[in-house]
């Protein structure tokens, strides 16, 4: 399957993501002492998950074309700039659906979703008080950076990925809603912050 090769450059990352983690954490103890609180392990835990996720992510949408198979250089803008929603989005399904390209529809639209899926499910079990237009705005921030970093690399820049990843974090909460019902000390244990030393 072509959604294979994904997931294996964003494994291949997932070390830059421990290694960012490592490095803040001492400074992220010590912001807590003075605060006199101490992280419980599952929410150490968690946030190292979403460290190790977005260096993929990060790794796999800026980097320009090409990086990956082995061109190293930043290329002029090869992409395009569509700023209309759902315009370019809808002529591009309708060549896939003519051609037979199931996969391609996946991977472009269904990817875009599930993409930041973890962003929403994240950003809500780490907030003290999560609310799904929080974990919204997490996932619509990160991905207008994407978007707007992508016009420096040789990648286009789209208003419906913005719309398709934005969604993705509105899921990712409904499923830490579902995941709070499911198992509520779980989450309860991500979230915490109690007093303490460290």
């Amino acid at each position: 399957m072509r959604i294979v090769p994904y997931f294996f450059k964003m494994l291949l990352l997932a070390p830059l993501g421990v290694l960012i983690w490592g490095i803040f954490r001492p400074w992220r103890q010590k912001q807590l002492v003075r605060q006199g609180l101490v992280a419980a392990p599952y929410r150490e835990g968690t946030l190292l998950l979403f460290f190790v996720f977005l260096s993929g992510l990060l790794g796999l949408t800026l980097t320009p074309i090409g990086f990956w198979n082995g061109i190293f250089a930043f290329a002029p803008f090869q992409g395009e700039i569509n700023l209309i929603p759902f315009w370019e989005s809808w002529a591009l399904f309708r060549y896939y659906a003519a051609h037979g390209m199931w996969q391609a529809i996946l991977i472009n639209f269904l990817g875009n979703i599930v993409m930041f899926v973890p962003v929403g499910l994240f950003a809500s079990l780490l907030m003290d008080k999560p609310r799904w237009w929080k974990s919204t705005l997490c996932a619509l921030g990160l991905s207008l950076f994407i978007e707007i970093f992508q016009l420096f690399v040789s990648r286009g820049t789209d208003v419906d990925d913005v719309i398709l990843n934005t969604l993705g974090g509105l899921l990712g909460h409904g499923l830490f809603v579902w995941l709070r019902r499911l198992n509520p000390e779980f989450v309860k244990h991500c979230a915490r912050l109690r007093k303490g030393s460290a």
